[in-house]
């Protein structure tokens, strides 16, 4: 072990920072594990509980002491933590979070052996179904907040400041820092805060792969708190108070945590200056997923910000959110802002013909359904003297079903399997057609890429595609029938005359027309320099006790 003597050290440095912070006035003692503990970790108990034989495992790396002595009136807390090793740490991002394919239930692994689609449709009308039934099951009304709040009465709870020499910081919550679309977004806002001249901390709400870890900006403003792996999640509104009262927080800005959703009463009550934000991509079949979360706690954010016209629809409709207080931000790429885009490449007549897949393998791109697609083509295409070769770019818990269907399927010599970190603008530049069949979408960020670069995405017709894409490449929700549709669109652009171009221009129109509108990065960066602006002329007002 000690070869990861530093590592640890680095680990042990989060864990002062997280219990010197929650408890500035009492002692802590932290004993802590080497990578799998048999106890439950992080959890914090008081000091005069009696040590169990588990303490004395294999595993168990030593404690260390945090805050002031403790004495005979005072003993403080212990707290118990289990630290991750450097191969942990790897594998998990070698990985992804769900369920593999193989392990899924017993019913749904037989009807996969007998036609893996009749299994994704088996899938898709489940969802339908808890879609239909979604008002019922949840709840779709915004939590009550105290007038007073609203109006800025008096604050009894407010808690002394102790960071008001600090210059202003933000606190942004991401999920994980696995790849996905809130926490890219996550992570160009924590640049923008930078830019915008805020110290920046950020708080991950749980545990999971992390090949994002390494784009966070190297910028001494920065600090990431691990509070994933050792804080316990119950104790996270008090640490979330106490950091905002240390460091001077001004602003916080939430990417899918669920733990600072919940930390917003806290935040309210005890710092009622600090301006709250979130921002949401995408609405789940199953419970609403987080714009249901934002907005059930609507009363407590100061902005809701979306990413699609469908998300603001969703708010008014749903919350009755309305005015400035809902900001629609397209996720644009503004250096590309009155780029040239490329013309769309396929055309009537050519025999060869490039398909490309790009997405997690996970149930919501149905990578499953995209290898039907590509297996019919594949058919269609010996029948008709056109050669197809297949590109599919990801990882995940369904990578293992990707490959056995391959070997299945007999389409190995023409599916080639990329990594997640594949140059994905590149591949697209090479593609005459992008599948995009996913059970539900926010607003695709590849479809934009694709078309940029001159390739025609077919989507599925959920969440806000219709917004990137014209109804000419849109296929049904269902399986069975975007497998059917997807098939004859690409048949269409190939035997068709005058199709692509008519394809081509809807694109254009649609990426024109959200061009025009303002990027995530002009509303948040607007959003944090009025904040930043608005707190320091406050500054030097004092904070009650």
């Amino acid at each position: 072990m000690s070869q990861d003597r530093e590592y640890i050290d680095q680990e042990i440095a989060q864990i002062r920072f997280i219990y010197e912070t929650l408890y500035p006035e009492t002692p802590v003692e932290a004993h802590m594990w080497w990578e799998e503990a048999k106890l439950e970790t992080p959890a914090v108990q008081p000091h005069d509980l009696a040590y169990g034989a588990e303490m004395m495992a294999l595993s168990y790396i030593g404690n260390r002491r945090f805050g002031p002595d403790p004495t005979a009136a005072e003993m403080g807390k212990r707290a118990f933590l289990t630290i991750p090793s450097p191969r942990q740490v790897a594998e998990r991002a070698g990985s992804s979070a769900g369920v593999p394919w193989h392990k899924r239930p017993r019913h749904y692994r037989s009807i996969h052996a007998l036609s893996p689609l009749l299994a994704e449709q088996a899938k898709y009308q489940v969802e339908a179904r808890r879609f239909r039934k979604l008002p019922v099951r949840h709840k779709f009304s915004r939590l009550a907040c105290s007038r007073g709040l609203l109006e800025g009465d008096l604050h009894p709870l407010t808690q002394t400041a102790s960071g008001k020499d600090k210059d202003p910081a933000i606190l942004i919550g991401l999920h994980w820092l696995d790849v996905g679309g809130a926490e890219s977004l996550g992570i160009d806002s924590i640049r923008w805060a930078l830019e915008a001249g805020l110290r920046v901390f950020v708080m991950v709400g749980q545990e999971g792969p992390e090949r994002l870890l390494a784009k966070l900006p190297d910028d001494p403003r920065l600090r990431l708190i691990r509070t994933d792996r050792y804080l316990p999640r119950a104790l996270a509104s008090a640490f979330v108070s106490r950091l905002i009262a240390q460091e001077n927080i001004i602003l916080t800005h939430n990417h899918h945590c669920v733990p600072l959703y919940d930390a917003l009463p806290t935040i309210k009550l005890r710092h009622p200056h600090v301006v709250n934000l979130d921002s949401t991509h995408i609405v789940e079949y199953a419970d609403g997923g987080y714009p249901r979360i934002s907005g059930v706690w609507s009363n407590f954010i100061d902005h809701h910000h979306v990413i699609s016209a469908d998300l603001q629809r969703f708010y008014q409709e749903r919350f009755r959110v309305y005015g400035s207080k809902l900001v629609l931000g397209r996720l644009l790429d503004d250096s590309r802002r009155g780029a040239e885009v490329a013309p769309v490449r396929i055309k009537a007549g050519q025999t060869r013909c490039r398909v490309a897949f790009v997405g997690r393998m996970v149930h919501q791109k149905r990578p499953v359904v995209a290898l039907a697609i590509i297996r019919r083509l594949r058919a269609w295409g010996k029948r008709n003297g056109v050669d197809f070769r297949f590109d599919m770019v990801g990882e995940g818990p369904y990578r293992g079903a990707v490959e056995h269907l391959l070997t299945r399927y007999r389409l190995g010599d023409v599916v080639h399997l990329h990594a997640a970190g594949t140059d994905v603008p590149a591949l697209l530049g090479q593609s005459d057609v992008l599948l995009v069949p996913s059970s539900n979408e926010g607003l695709a960020l590849v479809c934009y890429e694709a078309i940029e670069a001159g390739c025609v995405p077919i989507c599925s017709e959920v969440g806000a595609q219709a917004e990137i894409c014209p109804p000419e490449t849109l296929v049904p929700w269902s399986p069975l029938g975007a497998v059917r549709e997807s098939v004859a669109l690409v048949q269409r652009l190939l035997r068709e005359k005058g199709f692509a171009e008519t394809v081509e221009a809807g694109q254009r129109a649609r990426l024109e027309a959200l061009s025009a509108e303002p990027s995530a990065r002009e509303v948040l960066s607007e959003i944090y320099r009025d904040t930043l602006a608005a707190q320091g002329a406050d500054r030097a007002e004092p904070v009650s006790a």
